[in-house]
Order: C-alpha cells, then structure tokens, then sequence
C-alpha cells in the first residue's frame, strides 16, 4: 500500500490508521510552460502518517531534453529545482525530464509536447450565490481551432489594507536606576497600508469536450459583498492552463479521489498513475505527473464602490475599540500587552493613569502583512 503527498492538499478529518505499510515513494510537481521564466520543479518523498514536514530530494541531478538536443538543467534552490536559465517551452518539440537521486536511482517522464496557445479575458459581474451578494469572477477564453478542449487554473489575489488607527507613536519600557519608565518613540516606517496576496489551493479544471465550439465561461472565484478584500482596491490575476487529455485526467482522478473522501490523511491520497517511471526499478511507483502545458494570465483590478457606490463596504476585517489600559493592569502583564497592541494616544483629558490601545492588527498592518506595494500595484 502506497501513502503519498497529494497533487494538492485537502482539508479532510484525519483518520489514525493502524499498523500501515508505508512505502517510500518520489513526488513530482512540475509544469513547464511557453512563459520565458525559471521553471520550477518539485522532487519529494512521500510521507509518514501525521508527518507535516515537506521531505525535499536532496542532491538530485534534474534536467529537461528537449527533441532538438537542447538540456536544460536544473539547480537545487530552496526546497526545490530551479533551471539554471530562463527559458520557455516551444511548440513541435518535445520535452522530457530526467532525474539522478544521489543515492543512483533514475526516473524518466514520457515525452511532452506543448499544447495549443491561448488568451484570456475576465469578467465581473454582480451576482448572488447560496444567498448571499457579491462579484462574480469568469474566465472567458475561446479557441477557434478547437483543439485545446482541456484546461486547469491557478489564481493569484491581493488586496489592499489600511488599518482604522494611525499609529505615529510606540511606547516602549526602560530600566533607568531600578525604576521602569514608559518612553514614547515615533514610527518611522508605513504600517497603516499594506497589501496581502494569496494563492488559490486545489485544482480547478473545466472541458469543452461535450460543447460546439471550444468556448470557455469559468467561474474562477466569487467574493462576498461584505467581504474585506474588495473594501479599499483588490486585484485578482488568473492562469489558465491548456493541458493534454492525459493530464487532464490525472488531475481529474486526483481531486475526484480527494473530493471523495477516500484519503486516510491530508498526506496520504491513493495512488494515481502519472507520466513518470523509474528505470532503476520497472516494480516502483512514482507519484506526480510532469506537464507541459501553454499558459495565458490576465490581471485586473476593481474595488467595491465600482459595484456598488451607493452603499458602504465593510470598514475593517475585525472589531477594533480603543480601550483605557491601566498602567497597573500592563505592569501585571510583565509589558507584554505592548507585545499584542499599539499606543494611540491618552485619551480623552490626557488621563495619567494608562494609556489608549488598540490591538496590534488595527493599527500596525504588518504584523500580519506587507507594507510592501506590489510591483504590479495600480492605484
């Protein structure tokens, strides 16, 4: 019996099984696509029950052999294989990876050849969905040659944060002849704005084999009128990936397998037979599946008011009162509430007994985020 590391990770009730065999196994990842970039590829090893750590391949020799004669190579880089260079994938040529453990055992993919080029649009649309009101996000994408017919997508969202309670001042404590006293320091950096990015999990996948034409209509994500995100500026950037048939139907079983409940555990998900084998041992099984697919991303930006103008969107994600903390009640904390929460002045007649706080995520943004604007960032 085989207990691997999912193609994706699934929120699935742990179940402590007894006595397994466990059967050490190499993992997989890795999509090249036409974009001219570093590709990436991830090499593990499958897991114990309970055990949460990633276990990389160390020390392997990774390459990619092109039908032309060209190899590409691949460099070993925090947890994973980087190419040495940047390079995409061309069409009419066919790619095949090729892996060397340090320990000299040896796997092969079959040949990849890259599938057909194609762009996409986004759309968004006011919509309600179990109920509830918010935007809509679709993929729109169409193929007049028909040939594609198989996609899978990724999304990638960021959105902006500007905290209720400007934060100008910190107070920090100092032991000054065996007394401590309370100094107030201003705040040179930006933690009032900030900008969280996420990236979606699990596999996303849509065919055209049973329509007309080859004409997409996906709904990629829908956001709740009320959610957060959408209050000050959000951004949302899809990749739509044309895959084989054949690597459609392997992340088809793999997240029918997950959507059915059939793992024992997050880690472990049945055995699902991909495109790479080891040709050290014809009898050893190897999970993951290295694919080649053309991708097309499109970004866009949008905010509530663009939807809705004539009502108010949410003013923060959480709850956020000022409140009177006594110098008594920080000092029976040992200082730490300054650890938790942010200085916002001393209240109302400048009272001497404490100061006004709130908690440190309605002030100070990058305790949970970046003040970093992103590169791609469009006010």
């Amino acid at each position: 019996m085989l207990f691997a590391t999912a193609v994706l990770s699934s929120c699935t009730e742990q179940y402590i099984y007894q006595n397994q065999d466990f059967e050490d196994a190499m993992t997989v990842e890795a999509t090249l696509t036409n974009e001219l970039k570093y590709q990436e590829i991830n090499i593990a090893r499958t897991r114990l029950l309970n055990d949460t750590i990633k276990i990389p391949e160390s020390g392997a020799n990774v390459t990619v052999v092109v039908s032309d004669g060209t190899t590409f190579r691949f460099d070993e880089k925090d947890g994973k294989y980087v190419s040495a260079d940047e390079f995409k994938v061309e069409p009419n040529k066919n790619y095949q990876l090729k892996i060397t453990t340090k320990s000299g055992k040896s796997y092969v993919s079959s040949p990849q050849v890259l599938t057909t080029p194609n762009t996409i649009d986004l759309e968004t649309v006011v919509a309600e969905k179990d109920g509830v009101q918010g935007i809509q996000v679709n993929v729109l994408s169409f193929d007049p040659t028909n040939t594609s017919k198989y996609y899978r997508y990724e999304y990638e969202e960021t959105y902006k944060i500007i905290t209720p309670h400007p934060i100008d001042t910190r107070i920090t404590v100092v032991q000054q002849n065996g007394h401590y006293n309370y100094v107030k320091v201003p705040v040179q950096e930006n933690i009032q704005v900030c900008y969280t990015t996420k990236h979606s999990t699990g596999i996303r996948q849509t065919t055209t084999t049973d329509l007309t034409e080859d004409r997409v209509k996906y709904p990629i994500r829908f956001i709740n009128a009320t959610d957060y995100m959408l209050t000050n500026r959000y951004s949302i950037m899809v990749s739509q990936y044309t895959q084989s048939q054949a690597a459609y139907d392997y992340y088809f079983t793999s997240k029918k397998m997950v959507d059915s409940g059939e793992l024992l555990s997050p880690n472990q998900p049945g055995y699902v037979v991909g495109n790479i084998k080891s040709t050290s041992d014809l009898h050893e099984k190897v999970v993951g599946y290295f694919e080649v697919a053309s991708v097309a991303k499109k970004r866009i930006f949008f905010s509530f008011k663009d939807f809705f103008p004539s009502e108010k969107p949410t003013e923060y994600f959480t709850t956020c009162n000022a409140r009177l903390y006594l110098f008594s009640e920080i000092e029976k904390t040992n200082y730490y509430l300054f650890k938790t929460h942010d200085y916002i002045g001393d209240g109302p007649g400048l009272t001497p007994s404490g100061f006004y706080m709130v908690e440190k995520e309605c002030g100070d943004c990058t305790s949970f985020s970046s003040n970093v604007i992103p590169s791609f960032w469009e006010n």
